[in-house]
């Protein structure tokens, strides 16, 4: 039996504005032959933060504009609330974004429009960085 189906599930919150990208979201990753585990989904900067606190997520993929509200500027507030690896998932594509993203503490930036694959990419690679699951996948928490 792979080692991969006996490693406990990569937790991770979505949060973005857009109902169809959250459910797109979570389709993708809950069907990776990587066990990935969606433990919540947010729509706001507020609902992120409470959930980020209760679920306690291995990484949370987040946007970078939730409806007028700057997702960039919650990364601290998110990473202190549980410690998780953030993945900046997000349509605003401009390098000052992504510099300004990276120097708050995300661990990857991801380009909607690239392909899905990217996105799963990042993830595993911010679990494993950032040493965030028991055994998850290898990593250690």
């Amino acid at each position: 039996m792979p080692y991969l189906a006996l490693a406990p599930p990569i937790e991770v919150l979505l949060v973005d504005d857009q109902r169809s990208i959250l459910a797109g979201v979570s389709a993708l990753l809950e069907s990776d032959p990587v066990h990935i585990r969606v433990t919540g989904q947010a729509r706001s900067g507020r609902e992120a933060l409470r959930l980020a606190h209760e679920s306690k997520p291995h990484v949370i993929v987040l946007d970078a504009d939730l409806d007028g509200e700057d997702g960039i500027a919650l990364i601290p507030a998110l990473q202190a609330a549980c410690g998780a690896a953030i993945v900046l998932f997000t349509g605003f594509v401009v390098p000052a974004a992504q510099l300004r993203a990276l120097r708050l503490g995300a661990t990857a930036f991801v380009p909607k429009t690239g392909p899905s694959g990217d996105l799963v990419a990042a993830i595993l690679d911010a679990v494993h960085r950032a040493g965030e699951c028991d055994n998850c996948h290898g990593s250690k928490r």
